[in-house]
Protein backbone atom coordinates (compact mmCIF):
# COMPACT_ATOMS: atom_id res chain seq x y z
CA UNK A 1 0.00 0.00 0.00
CA UNK A 2 2.74 2.71 1.05
CA UNK A 3 6.49 3.19 0.57
CA UNK A 4 7.93 5.95 2.44
CA UNK A 5 10.81 7.58 1.30
CA UNK A 6 13.32 9.56 3.61
CA UNK A 7 16.60 11.00 1.65
CA UNK A 8 19.02 11.54 4.88
CA UNK A 9 22.48 13.17 4.66
CA UNK A 10 24.23 13.25 7.86
CA UNK A 11 20.94 12.13 9.53
CA UNK A 12 22.26 10.10 12.75
CA UNK A 13 20.61 12.25 15.25
CA UNK A 14 17.35 12.31 13.57
CA UNK A 15 16.48 9.44 11.67
CA UNK A 16 15.35 7.25 14.47
CA UNK A 17 12.30 9.38 15.60
CA UNK A 18 11.16 9.97 11.63
CA UNK A 19 11.14 5.82 11.48
CA UNK A 20 9.72 5.22 14.30
CA UNK A 21 6.89 7.94 14.05
CA UNK A 22 6.20 5.89 10.79
CA UNK A 23 6.29 2.43 12.28
CA UNK A 24 3.44 3.44 14.83
CA UNK A 25 0.74 4.16 12.32
CA UNK A 26 -2.77 3.50 12.70
CA UNK A 27 -4.29 1.27 10.36
CA UNK A 28 -3.12 -2.16 8.71
CA UNK A 29 -0.62 -1.49 5.88
CA UNK A 30 1.55 -3.09 3.88
CA UNK A 31 4.30 -0.74 4.29
CA UNK A 32 7.93 -0.21 3.02
CA UNK A 33 10.31 1.83 4.39
CA UNK A 34 13.28 3.29 2.11
CA UNK A 35 16.14 5.06 3.44
CA UNK A 36 18.19 6.75 0.99
CA UNK A 37 21.66 7.14 2.41
CA UNK A 38 22.62 9.90 0.82
CA UNK A 39 26.51 10.36 0.29
CA UNK A 40 26.09 10.22 4.40
CA UNK A 41 29.59 10.52 6.51
CA UNK A 42 28.16 9.87 9.72
CA UNK A 43 26.78 6.73 10.80
CA UNK A 44 22.84 7.17 8.51
CA UNK A 45 23.20 4.22 6.65
CA UNK A 46 24.40 2.28 9.26
CA UNK A 47 21.28 2.95 11.69
CA UNK A 48 19.12 2.95 8.51
CA UNK A 49 20.29 -1.21 8.18
CA UNK A 50 20.38 -1.66 12.05
CA UNK A 51 16.31 -0.33 11.66
CA UNK A 52 16.37 -3.56 9.55
CA UNK A 53 14.82 -0.86 6.86
CA UNK A 54 15.45 -0.81 2.79
CA UNK A 55 18.40 1.22 2.39
CA UNK A 56 19.71 2.73 -1.09
CA UNK A 57 22.88 3.96 -1.09
CA UNK A 58 23.17 7.34 -3.55
CA UNK A 59 26.84 8.54 -3.11
CA UNK A 60 26.66 11.58 -4.91
CA UNK A 61 24.58 14.20 -2.36
CA UNK A 62 21.41 16.09 -3.85
CA UNK A 63 17.93 15.62 -2.68
CA UNK A 64 16.70 15.62 -6.06
CA UNK A 65 18.49 12.46 -6.82
CA UNK A 66 17.73 10.79 -3.80
CA UNK A 67 14.41 11.43 -4.01
CA UNK A 68 14.26 9.81 -8.15
CA UNK A 69 16.42 6.80 -6.85
CA UNK A 70 14.03 6.22 -3.36
CA UNK A 71 11.04 6.52 -5.68
CA UNK A 72 12.57 4.05 -8.62
CA UNK A 73 13.31 1.29 -5.69
CA UNK A 74 9.40 1.53 -4.15
CA UNK A 75 7.43 -1.28 -4.39
CA UNK A 76 3.76 0.07 -3.27
CA UNK A 77 0.99 1.64 -5.05
CA UNK A 78 1.20 5.06 -2.71
CA UNK A 79 4.95 7.09 -2.26
CA UNK A 80 5.13 9.08 0.55
CA UNK A 81 8.17 11.64 0.68
CA UNK A 82 9.56 12.89 4.24
CA UNK A 83 12.98 14.41 5.32
CA UNK A 84 14.52 12.58 8.02
CA UNK A 85 13.41 15.22 10.58
CA UNK A 86 9.74 14.62 9.85
CA UNK A 87 7.70 13.09 12.23
CA UNK A 88 4.16 11.80 11.55
CA UNK A 89 1.25 11.56 13.82
CA UNK A 90 -0.21 8.37 14.22
CA UNK A 91 -2.90 8.83 12.17
CA UNK A 92 -1.38 10.11 9.14
CA UNK A 93 -1.49 7.34 6.32
CA UNK A 94 -5.39 6.39 7.68
CA UNK A 95 -5.74 10.22 6.82
CA UNK A 96 -3.78 10.16 3.52
CA UNK A 97 -5.71 7.10 2.30
CA UNK A 98 -9.34 8.59 3.29
CA UNK A 99 -8.40 11.79 1.29
CA UNK A 100 -6.94 9.76 -1.90
CA UNK A 101 -10.41 7.45 -1.75
CA UNK A 102 -12.72 10.68 -1.02
CA UNK A 103 -10.90 12.85 -4.12
CA UNK A 104 -10.04 10.51 -6.94
CA UNK A 105 -8.62 12.88 -9.04
CA UNK A 106 -5.99 13.99 -6.53
CA UNK A 107 -2.41 13.41 -7.94
CA UNK A 108 -0.38 15.03 -5.39
CA UNK A 109 -1.34 15.14 -1.62
CA UNK A 110 0.44 17.07 1.24
CA UNK A 111 -0.45 18.23 4.37
CA UNK A 112 0.05 21.55 7.04
CA UNK A 113 3.37 21.67 8.87
CA UNK A 114 3.62 21.76 12.57
CA UNK A 115 6.82 22.37 13.96
CA UNK A 116 7.62 20.54 17.04
CA UNK A 117 11.08 22.35 17.99
CA UNK A 118 10.35 26.20 16.55
CA UNK A 119 10.51 29.01 18.70
CA UNK A 120 7.68 31.77 19.42
CA UNK A 121 8.41 33.39 16.62
CA UNK A 122 8.67 30.55 14.27
CA UNK A 123 5.66 29.06 14.93
CA UNK A 124 4.07 32.52 14.82
CA UNK A 125 5.26 33.06 11.25
CA UNK A 126 5.31 30.23 9.67
CA UNK A 127 1.19 30.27 8.59
CA UNK A 128 1.75 33.85 7.70
CA UNK A 129 4.84 32.95 5.34
CA UNK A 130 2.45 30.01 3.96
CA UNK A 131 -0.36 32.40 3.03
CA UNK A 132 1.44 34.77 1.60
CA UNK A 133 3.33 32.48 -1.19
CA UNK A 134 0.36 30.86 -1.08
CA UNK A 135 -1.15 33.78 -2.43
CA UNK A 136 1.52 35.13 -4.42
CA UNK A 137 1.69 31.52 -6.27
CA UNK A 138 -2.33 31.67 -7.25
CA UNK A 139 -2.88 34.95 -7.97
CA UNK A 140 0.46 36.77 -8.97
CA UNK A 141 1.51 33.93 -10.99
CA UNK A 142 -2.09 32.13 -11.82
CA UNK A 143 0.26 28.53 -10.15
CA UNK A 144 -0.92 26.10 -7.99
CA UNK A 145 1.84 25.87 -4.90
CA UNK A 146 2.26 22.20 -4.62
CA UNK A 147 3.51 20.04 -1.05
CA UNK A 148 6.79 19.76 0.15
CA UNK A 149 9.14 16.83 0.13
CA UNK A 150 8.99 16.78 3.63
CA UNK A 151 5.04 15.49 3.46
CA UNK A 152 3.95 14.62 0.04
CA UNK A 153 2.32 11.59 -1.26
CA UNK A 154 1.67 10.12 -4.70
CA UNK A 155 0.63 7.38 -6.72
CA UNK A 156 3.77 5.90 -8.17
CA UNK A 157 1.47 5.24 -11.33
CA UNK A 158 0.64 8.86 -11.73
CA UNK A 159 4.50 9.70 -11.08
CA UNK A 160 5.62 7.84 -14.27
CA UNK A 161 3.28 9.43 -16.77
CA UNK A 162 6.14 12.21 -15.89
CA UNK A 163 9.58 12.41 -16.17
CA UNK A 164 9.68 11.86 -12.25
CA UNK A 165 11.76 14.12 -9.84
CA UNK A 166 14.59 16.32 -11.71
CA UNK A 167 17.69 14.58 -9.93
CA UNK A 168 19.84 17.91 -11.03
CA UNK A 169 17.64 19.63 -8.69
CA UNK A 170 18.62 20.47 -5.14
CA UNK A 171 16.27 22.73 -4.01
CA UNK A 172 12.98 23.05 -5.27
CA UNK A 173 12.87 19.41 -6.50
CA UNK A 174 9.31 18.74 -4.53
CA UNK A 175 7.46 21.95 -6.31
CA UNK A 176 9.19 20.85 -10.30
CA UNK A 177 7.26 17.12 -9.64
CA UNK A 178 3.72 18.56 -8.01
CA UNK A 179 4.02 21.21 -11.61
CA UNK A 180 4.46 17.69 -13.99
CA UNK A 181 1.97 15.94 -12.12
CA UNK A 182 -0.87 18.47 -11.99
CA UNK A 183 -0.91 18.02 -15.58
CA UNK A 184 -2.64 14.81 -14.78
CA UNK A 185 -5.12 15.62 -12.10
CA UNK A 186 -5.52 17.60 -8.74
CA UNK A 187 -2.73 18.57 -6.32
CA UNK A 188 -3.81 19.49 -2.85
CA UNK A 189 -2.90 20.54 0.32
CA UNK A 190 -5.08 19.47 2.98
CA UNK A 191 -5.12 21.57 6.15
CA UNK A 192 -6.70 18.55 8.20
CA UNK A 193 -3.39 16.28 7.47
CA UNK A 194 -0.27 17.24 9.56
CA UNK A 195 3.16 16.48 9.49
CA UNK A 196 5.24 17.59 12.32
CA UNK A 197 8.87 19.05 11.49
CA UNK A 198 11.89 20.36 12.67
CA UNK A 199 12.46 24.30 12.37
CA UNK A 200 15.87 24.11 12.31
CA UNK A 201 15.75 24.52 8.03
CA UNK A 202 13.99 27.41 8.52
CA UNK A 203 15.81 30.14 9.82
CA UNK A 204 17.45 33.15 8.93
CA UNK A 205 20.19 31.14 6.70
CA UNK A 206 21.19 30.90 3.27
CA UNK A 207 19.55 27.28 2.42
CA UNK A 208 15.99 29.08 3.52
CA UNK A 209 17.18 32.24 0.80
CA UNK A 210 17.90 29.13 -1.88
CA UNK A 211 14.42 27.65 -1.12
CA UNK A 212 12.94 30.60 -1.82
CA UNK A 213 14.64 31.32 -4.59
CA UNK A 214 13.42 28.14 -6.25
CA UNK A 215 9.86 28.63 -5.33
CA UNK A 216 9.59 31.97 -7.02
CA UNK A 217 11.65 30.70 -10.30
CA UNK A 218 8.73 27.97 -10.12
CA UNK A 219 5.97 30.49 -10.08
CA UNK A 220 7.17 31.91 -13.65
CA UNK A 221 8.10 28.31 -15.74
CA UNK A 222 11.90 28.48 -14.31
CA UNK A 223 13.83 25.66 -13.48
CA UNK A 224 15.30 26.14 -10.04
CA UNK A 225 19.00 26.40 -9.92
CA UNK A 226 20.85 23.36 -9.78
CA UNK A 227 22.86 23.37 -6.59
Amino acid sequence: MFSVVIPAKNEEKFLTACVESIQKQQGSFCLEIIVVNNGSTDKTGEIARELGLKVIDEPIAGVGKARKAGTEAANNEFIVHVDADSRLPENYLVRVLEIFQRERDIVCLGGKELFYDGSWWQNLLRPIVFYLLYFYARVVSGKTIGPMGNNMIFRKSDYYKTTGFDENINFGEDADLSRKLSKYGQVKIDSNLCCFVSARRYGGNHGLFKQLKAFLMLCHNKKPAKG
